[in-house]
């Protein structure tokens, strides 16, 4: 994912500064050609970009009506059908902090969770992890080490993983990604542009409300994240969640998943090179988990050691009796 040209970082960081409402439309400074990387979304993952300057789409786009038809008053965006957006201020950036839980009746059901191909021990490990540490599905937030690059959906998804998240929604159900992001030029605008205006970040949001839109989060997640992580793991081409393997169980995968999700790969390294000092069976995952909380603790991350802890001891990932 390119990042964020300077000059939008600079106007950005200018405007939270001076106190500006942060869901005003952004305007270009006078007298300098603002410019833009697009990027196309394509069936699958076969991604282009280009740049153009913004007073060229202002001309010739046919997704400015769709765009100007979504009115923002104060932090609420309202849709031409009536559906509103209620968005929140991190920092003078818009977001959206989300209204449709992992777990609840606008989620996809446990079986649609396992369509991605997940065993059973893999599904309740990421429904867990997904509900109490994870997003909601619709929630759009920003980064702004990454020079305010949006995450959106229920891990959440930044960069390539979102662009192919909405690659894959698009192939699948090409009307629907129409109605809610096409309509609205979504195929030409870079990711780092839209976060900057909020009718846009609104759209995104809404279109998290869409069952496809979720399916399309939970396939890229699993294909693009968990998978690559648990294939890494594997020693002598054994699955580290093979039966009989360190992390067999819905609670240690639901540890190396956590661990994926708060510190990335070398979280889940540490992890798995604990379980390989103590390889009992078929708790070896879960006494890695219990040293790796440990170690949290004594290194002043108390927060993400009470987490680890949640994972060790709730009921939820007790296996069936």
């Amino acid at each position: 994912m390119p990042a964020a040209p300077a000059r939008s970082v600079r106007e950005a960081n200018h405007h939270s500064r001076s106190g500006a409402d942060p869901f005003r439309e952004p305007e270009p400074a006078p007298g300098r050609a603002s410019r833009e990387e697009n990027v196309h979304l394509r069936s699958g993952t076969d991604l282009f970009t280009e740049t153009r300057s913004r007073e060229a789409e202002a001309q010739d786009s046919p997704f400015r009506a769709a765009r100007e038809a979504l009115r923002l008053q104060g932090p609420v965006v309202t849709f031409p059908d009536g559906a509103r957006v209620v968005l929140g201020n991190d920092g003078g950036r818009p977001i959206h902090r989300g209204t449709v839980a992992v777990r609840g009746p606008c989620a996809p059901s446990r079986e649609e969770l396992m369509g991605p191909g997940l065993t059973e021990p893999q599904a309740r490990a990421l429904d867990f992890v997904l509900a109490w540490f994870g997003h909601p599905f619709d929630s759009v937030t920003s980064e702004p080490q990454s020079g305010a690059e949006p995450r959106w959906g229920a891990w959440p998804l930044s960069g390539t993983t979102l662009i192919a998240a909405l690659a894959h929604w698009k192939q699948h159900e090409p009307e629907a990604f129409d109605a809610r992001l096409g309509r609205l030029g979504f195929d030409a605008t870079a990711l780092t542009l839209f976060a900057e205006d909020p009718r846009m970040i609104a759209a995104l949001a809404r279109a998290g409300r869409e069952r496809g839109a979720q399916r399309a989060q939970l396939e890229t997640l699993v294909t693009h994240v968990l998978r690559p992580m648990l294939d890494s793991c594997a020693q002598a081409e054994t699955a580290v969640d093979a039966p009989g393997g360190l992390f067999a169980s819905a609670r240690a995968l639901a540890l190396l998943f956590h661990a994926e999700l708060r510190f990335g790969r070398r979280g889940v390294t540490r992890l798995v090179t604990l379980a390989r000092e103590r390889p009992e069976p078929p708790v070896a995952g879960e006494h890695a988990g219990e040293r790796l909380a440990e170690d949290l603790r004594a290194t002043g991350r108390s927060r993400d050691a009470f987490e680890v802890w949640r994972i060790l001891t709730t009921p939820e990932l007790a296996d069936p009796s």
